[in-house]
């Protein structure tokens, strides 16, 4: 268990009282578990970020508690049905408090509370009045310390929480991809130009990503596959993409599984495969899937030396499909 500097009259303003010692225990407690209720851990024991901030918690590293929690994303329509945020606010107002009471408090405070903060920005805007007062009274907190300026001003990395693969089955090849999607504009981006040039230059299509890159994904090799320059940047497959950050954006959450399918002895996937869950704010999931066709271009097929597929040119007679009702544009 922690040890915290307790103090007698002399340095009443460097340390703390036994009470507010054992009150300080407790609300570091209350707060590294809320920064874990917000992460969406239930049940943090299997999970390896959310095991390491109990231990750290639990032995009184205080500023390492939490460190990771921000990597696994949260939704809001499970901790507003529960009514957690009143509680929250309370446990923030005790921290608060304490902090500004103490300076030994508030230096073991502001880093967890910094956490909490991290955490917060990853949910959605629209989270109801209760979410916005807990950040308010955070945020009016963090503004007047010059500790968490710098690591406010970071959006959380959510990256390492998404997972890649590559497999055969049924004589195909398959690349996948799999995670939550984090809000765009919650998260911090990973575009890597030079990981997508090394993969689409002098090929005629689009270096495109698995997991589109607002959504917090890697930008690196793993998340990157061939793919027909139209679609990437203006057909189906983008409007899919739009349609889950209007989702996200209004609360709710999303889980996708993604692969690439390939042949044997191909590098450019002939068609993606797209699972995902949508879960509304008030937490029901619907399950959806999509398969897109990733047809060659012209531009793709004269830079990789490919035959066309039939006698006419075909490329133009693009059909335009809207995914959410099946109906043709």
């Amino acid at each position: 268990m922690a040890k915290f500097p307790v103090t007698g009259p002399r340095t009443a303003d460097a340390a703390l009282t036994a009470a507010d010692a054992a009150k300080l225990r407790k609300v570091s407690m209350d707060l590294a578990q809320i920064a874990l209720d917000i992460a969406g851990i239930a049940d943090p024991t299997p999970i390896c970020d959310g095991a390491n901030a109990i231990i750290s918690v639990a032995r009184g590293d205080w500023l390492g508690a939490g460190l990771s929690l921000v990597s696994i994303v949260p939704y809001v329509g499970d901790l507003a049905k529960a009514g957690k945020f009143p509680k929250y606010l309370k446990s923030v107002e005790t921290a608060i408090q304490l902090a500004q009471q103490s300076p030994a408090a508030a230096k073991i405070l502001t880093p967890v509370i910094v956490r909490v903060k991290q955490a917060l920005d990853l949910l959605p805007d629209a989270g109801g009045q209760a979410l916005s007062t807990l950040r308010k009274r955070v945020d009016d907190f963090l503004g007047q310390s010059r500790t968490a300026k710098a690591v406010r001003a970071a959006l959380p990395d959510i990256s390492k929480q998404f997972s890649f693969r590559k497999f055969e089955s049924n004589g195909y090849l398959y690349h996948e991809a799999k995670g939550r999607l984090g809000v765009p504009g919650k998260v911090k981006t990973h575009r890597s130009g030079s990981a997508q040039s090394a993969l689409s230059k002098g090929m005629g299509d689009d270096a495109g990503h698995l997991i589109g890159n607002r959504f917090g994904a890697p930008g690196g090799a793993e998340n990157l596959g061939l793919q027909n320059w139209r679609a990437n940047r203006y057909g189906t497959y983008k409007n899919l993409e739009n349609h889950w950050a209007t989702q996200l954006k209004n609360g709710g959450g999303v889980e996708v599984q993604i692969r690439d399918v390939f042949k044997k002895g191909e590098s450019r996937p002939f068609a993606r495969k797209v699972e995902w869950t949508e879960i509304s704010p008030s937490g029901v999931a619907t399950k959806k899937d999509l398969t897109f066709m990733n047809a060659h271009t012209d531009r793709s097929r004269a830079m990789q030396d490919i035959a066309p597929s039939v006698l006419t040119p075909q490329s133009n007679n693009v059909i335009n499909v809207d995914f959410v009702t099946g109906q043709r544009l």
